[in-house]
């Protein structure tokens, strides 16, 4: 019998469990949902990943999509330039959104493959949380995330424009 959640523990546990939910996404595509404040403690630079990223919008339908929540864009170029580079070829699939001023600090690290797998730490400064399958749980998280969606503009451009 498949567990239906359990405790991530660390940001390394956080971690390794993005790293294995990418490689499920790669296989089986699914929209995928990111959110923290700034990203900076994600492996969304580790080659396999970035591998898992390409298969995953590669072999993905134009409806799989991957929507990026953020209190702030303002690191994530310094921290995950090999991200932003695939996300150059893939923006017409990959929505980052930013939430206004007042709400930044509620989005919380959050991992979902929609319709089968989340990830969520509730205290962020010792990196530990939750993952589950809970199909009701899972649609909380991402009722969660729409309300701040709502709120929040475009975030980062999928590529600059120089003059």
């Amino acid at each position: 019998m498949t567990e239906l959640s359990g405790r991530i523990t660390s940001w390394l546990d956080f971690g390794d469990r993005v790293s294995v939910a990418m490689a499920m996404a790669a296989a089986e595509p699914v929209s995928i949902t990111m959110t923290d404040t700034n990203f900076v403690r994600w492996p969304l630079g580790q080659r396999s990943v970035m591998e898992a990223f390409q298969q995953w919008a590669v072999h993905g339908s134009s409806v799989v999509k991957c929507h990026v929540l953020a209190g702030t864009f303002e690191e994530f170029a310094r921290s995950h330039p090999r991200w932003l580079m695939w996300r150059a070829n893939w923006s017409h699939r990959v929505v980052c959104q930013e939430a206004p001023e007042e709400l930044a600090s509620q989005v919380r690290p959050m991992l979902v493959l929609h319709g089968r797998l989340g990830l969520r730490l509730v205290e962020e400064r010792l990196g530990t949380g939750v993952w589950t399958r809970d199909p009701g749980v899972l649609s909380d998280w991402l009722s969660d995330c729409d309300a701040i969606s709502q709120r929040s503009h475009d975030g980062m451009p999928p590529t600059t424009l120089g003059l």
